[in-house]
């Protein structure tokens, strides 16, 4: 059986590239989808997952579709 927190890993590592891939601090990610720094440094350590609210204001931040946010995921998941 696939280890449960494995995909809050994963979230975590796409969430870090692509925030890197725009050249953004956890800090700017932050203050542009509304949260503080440590909460986006929890999440791409994989500490915390995310709810719902914070994928849509994170996928708002980076300016990308929620879908294409999780389609990542997903598609990063069925590659294991």
């Amino acid at each position: 059986m696939r280890d449960k927190k494995l995909p809050t890993k994963i979230f975590g590592e796409v969430l870090q590239e692509l925030r890197l891939q725009q050249a953004l601090t956890q800090d700017q990610l932050a203050e542009r989808a509304g949260t503080e720094r440590s909460h986006i440094s929890a999440l791409e350590r994989a500490e915390k997952g995310p709810t719902l609210a914070t994928i849509l204001g994170l996928a708002e931040a980076l300016k990308i579709p929620a879908a294409q946010l999780m389609g990542l995921v997903e598609e990063r998941l069925r590659e294991l």
